[in-house]
């Protein structure tokens, strides 16, 4: 199990007895409160109350003596996820998120499908930090080698699980559009997703990106003759007009 940390300088040798880091001592005086999260059946959760506090603006809300929450030391969370809240637990006390899957393909994208859910979470509790700290995991996700050598990137229900539940300003919806663009390869829409997977929106903001970035390619355009675009054979002896005059014709005209 490889650990993701959100401060890449501050992960040494987790082995050593002593690990220093630049993150702040946690605050765990005061009371604990519990976070009732999920149903069927519900997962109750202690954790301190000014820790999540200073962390999610969400909790602040709730615990700040308006609520009911705040007098009887209980938050109600029954639409959320247990696995994720525990992942966000883990993340507030130790500042790590943990990368549990080196597979390639589908099998290494229900990763970053899960690091998606845990954004969105993220997104719901108001906590920049953890959100910071997921979009982190998921570039050095992308940037790290899987086990079979290649680097993979998130595909699929991805992308439709973000664009489905941010809004247009959200960077996770910047991060895929900026790793399609720089890295992506045709397949990755045609084979690694269905058009159910590609909400109209990502595939306008991709197109929106590629068009700006263009004029990098333009000297590759430049040298791509009229035949580029006819049905004949690639073999230009067998073009209706002749190959130099199809040349100078589309580019000089």
């Amino acid at each position: 199990m490889a650990a993701i940390y959100n401060d890449v300088a501050a992960a040494r040798d987790i082995h050593s007895p002593t690990t220093y880091c630049k993150h702040k001592p946690l605050e765990l005086r005061g009371r604990t409160i519990e976070v009732i999260v999920g149903s069927d059946p519900p997962t109750t959760f202690t954790v301190h109350e000014h820790l999540i506090c200073s962390s999610s603006e969400f909790f602040k809300s709730a615990m700040n003596g308006r609520w009911e929450p705040s007098i009887n030391g209980s938050v109600n969370l029954g639409e959320e996820d247990p696995e994720l809240f525990d992942l966000y637990l883990h993340w507030l006390y130790s500042q790590t998120l943990l990368a549990q899957n080196d597979s390639p393909g589908h099998a290494g994208n229900t990763e970053y499908l899960q690091l998606a859910k845990a954004y969105v979470l993220g997104d719901m509790m108001q906590d920049a930090k953890f959100k910071d700290a997921v979009l982190d995991a998921m570039l050095i996700k992308s940037r790290s080698l899987a086990s079979d050598g290649k680097y993979w990137y998130p595909v699929g229900p991805v992308i439709r699980y973000i664009y489905d539940r941010t809004l247009e300003s959200s960077k996770a919806r910047r991060l895929l559009v900026d790793m399609y663009t720089y890295h992506g390869q045709g397949n990755w829409l045609t084979t690694w997703a269905s058009e159910d997977d590609l909400p109209k929106e990502f595939l306008f903001d991709l197109a929106a990106a590629m068009l700006d970035i263009r004029p990098c390619l333009k000297k590759l355009a430049h040298t791509a003759g009229r035949c580029e675009y006819h049905e004949h054979a690639r073999d230009s002896s067998t073009c209706h007009i002749n190959p130099l005059d199809s040349f100078y014709a589309f580019f000089y005209a």
